[in-house]
C-alpha cells in the first residue's frame, strides 16, 4: 500500500520553546509594570503640580485683595504641608528666604539642618531651586498696584517631586532588576534540571540499549546450546534455525528503532491486529513469566483493522508496555490483556494494555511518563517516555493512564487516529 509520509516541518525543541516563553513573559511583565508606573507617576505629578498652583493661587489673592481670608490661606499652606510637596518661595528677585524665623514659613517640606549658618542654607536652598526648575518651570506671583494697575512679580514658587514621588519613579528599575534576578535564577534553575535529564537520558538510553537486546542475545543462547544438543536431528535443527532468524531479524529490528529516534518515520499502512499480536507471540515465547504464570490474551472485533503506523516504533511501543505491566505483577500468577477497539467512520483505534499488577497511585500517573522517573530499583525510567514520544510525536496519537486502582493493577491506552 502508499506510504503515508510526515510532514517535514521545522520544530523548535521543548526546552527552546521554554526559554522563548520565559523570555517573552519576562518582557511583558516588565513592559506592563513600566507602563502602570509610568501612569501613576504621571497622575500623582498632575495632583503635585495642582497643589502648587492651588498656593500659587492663594498667595496671589492674599496680596492683591484686600478681603481675603488670612484663616482660608493657612488652611491652604498647611494642606500643602501635608502633601509632603517641597516649595521654596523667594521674592521678587528670585532671592530665598535662609532666616531662621522665615526658614519655614517660606520653604515648605524642605529638611534642613539648623546648626549651619545662614549663608550655607542660603546656598543650600539655591541648589534645592535649580535642581526643581529642571523639572517644573516656578510659578510667578505677581502684584497689581489698583492706582497705577501697574503689574509686578512679587514672589517665585519653585516646586519639586514628593519624596514618594521619587521612590515611585525608582521602583520600575527595581522592579526591572529584581526582574532580571528572577529571569537569570529561573534560566540557571531550568538549565541544571535540563543537564540532569539530559544525564539520565543517555544513562537511560544505554540500559534501555542493553534491555533491548537482552532479550534476543539471551535467547540466542539458548538456541545455540540447542543446537548443540540436537545437532543429529535434522527437523529439529531446522525448526532451531527458524527461531534464530526470528532473533536475529529481532536485531536488525532493534537497530532501526534506535535509528529512527530523532527523525521523522515513515507511516505506512499496516494492520494493527497482526502487528500486535506478532509483538505478543515473539514476547510470550522467550519470556518465562510470561510462558509460566502470566496469561497474556488480545482481544478485538475485527482481524484487519488498517491505520497508518511506522512498523518498528510501533512494535517498541507496545513490547514496552508489555514488559511494564509484566513487571509491574508482583504475584505468582496475573493477566495481561490488549483489547483492541475500531472505529471504521473516524479511521481511528484505541488499544487497551490492562495488567493485574499494583498499580500506580495519583501522582505517579503522570510521573511514569516523565525521562528518568521510574518505580522499580533497578529501573532507569526511559522505557514509557520514549513511548509516549513516539506515539504522540511520531503517531500524532495519545498514551495515557486510563485507570490504575493500587492493588488491582492499570490500564494504559493508545488512541490513533482522528477519534
Amino acid at each position: 500500500m502508499d506510504s503515508i509520509r510526515s510532514k517535514s516541518t521545522v520544530r523548535l525543541p521543548p526546552s527552546a520553546n521554554i526559554k522563548i516563553g520565559l523570555l517573552i513573559c519576562s518582557v511583558l511583565v516588565v513592559i506592563g509594570t513600566l507602563f502602570y508606573s509610568h501612569r501613576l507617576v504621571d497622575e500623582l505629578k498632575n495632583r503635585e503640580q495642582r497643589i502648587a498652583l492651588l498656593l500659587g493661587d492663594a498667595l496671589w489673592y492674599f496680596k492683591n485683595t484686600d478681603e481675603f481670608d488670612a484663616t482660608l490661606y493657612l488652611k491652604v499652606v498647611e494642606y500643602t504641608r501635608n502633601s509632603n510637596v517641597p516649595m521654596i518661595i523667594t521674592d521678587g528677585d528670585n532671592v530665598p528666604s535662609a532666616d531662621t524665623a522665615n526658614f519655614k514659613n517660606f520653604n515648605i517640606n524642605i529638611p534642613f539642618d539648623s546648626t549651619i549658618g545662614e549663608k550655607s542654607r542660603l546656598a543650600f536652598l539655591q541648589k534645592e531651586i535649580k535642581r526643581m526648575d529642571k523639572t517644573y518651570k516656578p510659578i510667578q506671583i505677581t502684584y497689581t498696584d489698583p492706582n497705577t494697575h501697574k503689574e509686578s512679580v512679587t514672589n517665585y514658587i519653585h516646586y519639586g517631586d514628593s519624596i514618594i514621588l521619587s521612590k515611585i519613579e525608582e521602583l520600575p528599575f527595581i522592579q526591572l532588576l529584581l526582574g532580571a534576578v528572577v529571569v537569570v535564577i529561573g534560566y540557571l534553575s531550568f538549565a541544571y534540571l535540563k543537564r540532569s535529564e539530559q544525564s539520565n537520558i543517555w544513562v537511560g538510553m544505554s540500559k534501555e540499549t542493553a534491555h533491548q537486546l537482552g532479550t534476543p542475545l539471551s535467547s540466542l543462547l539458548g538456541w545455540a546450546e540447542m543446537l548443540r544438543l540436537n545437532s543429529g536431528d535434522p527437523k529439529e535443527v531446522g525448526i532451531i534455525a527458524t527461531e534464530i532468524e526470528k532473533d536475529i531479524e529481532r536485531l536488525n529490528r532493534i537497530a532501526v528503532r534506535f535509528s529512527k529516534i530523532g527523525a521523522i518515520p515513515d507511516l505506512k499502512e499496516q494492520n494493527l491486529v497482526t502487528v500486535i499480536s506478532g509483538v505478543m507471540g515473539y514476547l510470550e515465547d522467550r519470556m518465562p513469566r510470561l510462558a509460566s504464570n502470566i496469561t497474556l490474551s488480545l482481544e478485538t472485533s475485527q482481524d484487519e483493522i488498517i491505520l497508518p503506523i511506522n512498523r518498528e516504533l510501533f512494535e517498541w511501543v507496545m513490547e514496552n508496555l508489555i514488559k511494564n505491566a509484566t513487571e509491574a505483577i508482583e504475584t505468582q500468577t496475573g493477566s495481561i490483556q490488549v483489547a483492541i477497539h475500531h472505529n471504521e467512520k473516524t479511521r481511528s483505534a484505541t488499544i487497551d494494555i490492562t495488567d493485574t499488577g499494583k498499580g500506580l497511585e495519583g501522582r505517579q500517573k503522570k510521573d511514569i511518563f516523565r525521562p528518568g522517573y521510574s518505580t522499580k530499583s533497578r529501573g532507569w525510567g526511559l522505557g514509557l517516555p520514549l513511548a509516549k514520544r513516539i506515539i504522540e510525536e511520531y503517531h500524532h496519537g495519545k498514551l495515557f493512564v486510563k485507570e490504575s486502582t493500587p492493588g488491582k493493577g492499570t490500564t494504559f491506552r493508545i488512541k490513533l487516529g482522528n477519534g
